[in-house]
């Protein structure tokens, strides 16, 4: 029995999403041609962002898609800053963002602009307070992540968002890409001016993902051309990918709260048998999603368990996927900032849990866990004890 935990680097193809694609396939035109064949392309495109705003929970504002979750973060930060950086040179994010929105923090710090890296508490949670005391007067934007992708923190994306209303030159974005089609109607929980979303998190393809934009809220394009999307987003639409996005939004939309509900049960329970197993430690932040549960097993090295579980037919991740390549794991730049020791980091796994995990596969990758774990701690002959 094969059990895919590693759902929070992708997800597999929804059966809805693969209906999409094949409906596709026909549809062939371009949705910028005046043609019948066009106009149908077209169609299909406006219904999608129907689809995405009503899985964002609001009923106004605007969806650009893109090539993915980067490439919309890098368009919310980009074009956010070309559009308002006669307001300030100040601009505010945390430390344990994922690296579509850190590496572009740091190009533009590198570039002149004054950033604010905000740290989190231990358990991986940044309070809300500590980011609002990082705005300044000059500050244009701030961007703060609504589930973090390796602990599964829930930030407190709506107490932020409250106390920005009342500063009406401060832009807020969200990168939402592991809450969107997981936490029910996440953007209007969240209240934020720009909210980022990706496709292939929630059962649609690789390639496809969307940036929501406020009614009201101008920014610049960062690529340009033939002036698709608006002109925020140059280039032939994805039509494919983006009717899978759709109807995959829809999809999890229709079922967020019940499938939240369900999965918060059986998390619980795969954390207390993480628990028990000596010397493994969870790290759990103070409010966090359901769906991602970070571990370290101190003495023991993330990537050898996690072929040590593939062999076994678990798979898991030591983080993020992004921030592994060439088959090496970089050491968690989010676990490090919480102030955990270079053991506890080395011996991170991710856990993550998708729309298609069931509780029977969860229970049997716990038991996996628990009989590697101890087998491992064994063979280099600690037991667990650190």
């Amino acid at each position: 029995m094969e059990v895919y935990l590693d759902n929070a680097a992708t997800t597999p193809l929804l059966p809805e999403a693969e209906a999409a694609i094949r409906e596709m396939i026909p549809l062939y035109g371009n949705p910028s041609s005046l043609h019948r064949k066009g106009v149908e392309a077209e169609r299909r495109l406006e219904t999608a962002r129907r689809q995405v705003l009503g899985a964002l929970g609001v009923r106004e504002g605007r969806i650009v898609f893109t090539g993915g979750g980067t490439e919309a973060n890098n368009l919310a930060i980009f074009g956010t800053l070309k559009r308002h950086g006669g307001r300030g040179r100040h601009i505010v994010t945390t430390r344990i963002e994922h690296p579509s929105v850190l590496e572009p923090f740091r190009a533009l710090e590198r570039a002149g602009w004054r950033v604010t890296y905000v740290a989190p508490d231990r358990d991986g949670w940044v309070p809300a307070e500590r980011v609002l005391e990082a705005v300044a007067d000059d500050t244009v934007l701030v961007s703060v992540m609504h589930v973090n992708n390796e602990t599964g923190a829930i930030l407190p994306v709506q107490e932020i968002g409250r106390h920005l209303r009342q500063r009406p030159k401060v832009i807020f974005h969200v990168d939402g890409i592991q809450a969107f089609g997981k936490i029910p109607d996440c953007l209007r929980q969240a209240g934020a001016d720009l909210y980022t979303v990706s496709g292939h998190k929630i059962g649609a393809p690789k390639g496809v993902g969307a940036l929501y934009i406020r009614p009201g809220l101008e920014i610049e394009p960062v690529l340009h051309g033939g002036g698709q999307e608006g002109g925020l987003r140059s280039g032939t639409e994805n039509t494919i990918g983006i009717a899978a996005l759709g109807a995959a939004a829809e999809h999890a939309a229709a079922r967020a709260k019940e499938r939240y509900e369900r999965v918060s049960a059986w998390c619980e329970q795969f954390i207390a048998r993480l628990g028990q197993i000596p010397g493994c430690q969870v790290h759990r932040p103070r409010e966090a999603s359901p769906y991602i549960v970070s571990a370290s097993f101190p003495g023991l090295r993330g990537e050898v368990l996690v072929h040590a579980l593939e062999s076994e037919g678990v798979f898991v991740s030591t983080g993020s996927a992004c921030s592994s390549r060439g088959g090496h794991a970089k050491a968690s730049h989010v676990l490090e900032a919480m102030g955990l020791t270079p053991a506890e980091v080395t011996g991170a796994l991710r856990f993550s849990f998708g729309w298609h995990t069931e509780e029977a596969a969860v229970e049997r990758a716990a038991q996996v866990i628990e009989q590697q774990v101890k087998w491992l701690y064994d063979a280099v002959g600690t037991g667990g004890r650190r």
